[in-house]
């Protein structure tokens, strides 16, 4: 542990050269780095959108009706409020189905999202930890220090295989939150209707 913080300060302060990390696990780290808020920030609007509907209920609309239908018997506002029930049952379901929704991407980001940082952060944690290894070696060059750095360094190109394995699903990710949205859209569209 006070190795890898030892490492941290002097590539902060400029006295170590942080190993660089190869282009295509640098890319897929920055992308599920960035994923989470991403995910995060759609799964509140989307809440958002259920308050809405949820506001939209308490409304009550029948209540017009009832009262203009009380005023005289010449006009029949069943037809109406029939209309109406049936409106709302509608809006009732698609907003289940908005929730349904909600659930999914809270799910990916508290379960997926979660497995992705612990990746990232073993990478980073690998990376330290070769960095030291290699610091060390070259400091004292024993057998020792270079049995630490070679077990650091299969360590370290493990982490960058699973991170590729990750960057391997991007486009899978991508279709399926496209495909969340779409039947999002398609039940906002039920429940949002004028």
């Amino acid at each position: 542990m006070f190795g890898r913080l030892k490492q941290k300060v002097k590539e902060k302060t400029g006295r170590a050269k942080a190993t660089s990390l190869p282009v295509d696990v640098d890319e897929s780290m920055i992308y599920f780095k960035n994923l989470l808020p991403r995910l995060k920030d759609l799964h509140k609007h989307m809440t958002d959108l259920n308050d809405v509907y949820k506001w939209q209920k308490k409304a009550n609309f029948l209540a017009p009706l009832e009262n203009y239908a009380r005023l005289g018997d010449k006009v029949n506002v069943q037809p109406f409020i029939e209309a109406v029930n049936a409106r709302m049952s509608a809006e009732g379901d698609s907003a289940k189905g908005i929730q349904n929704e909600c659930e999914k991407y809270k799910a990916y980001y508290s379960n997926d999202c979660r497995l992705h940082q612990e990746q990232i952060n073993y990478l980073s944690k690998t990376r330290l930890d070769m960095d030291s290894a290699a610091d060390k070696f070259a400091n004292a060059e024993t057998d020792a220090n270079k049995m630490k750095l070679d077990t650091c360094t299969k360590e370290f190109e493990t982490a960058c295989t699973r991170m590729r394995e990750l960057a391997a699903g991007i486009k899978d990710i991508e279709a399926n939150h496209s495909a969340w949205q779409d039947s999002l859209m398609k039940e906002m569209k039920v429940a949002f209707r004028k």
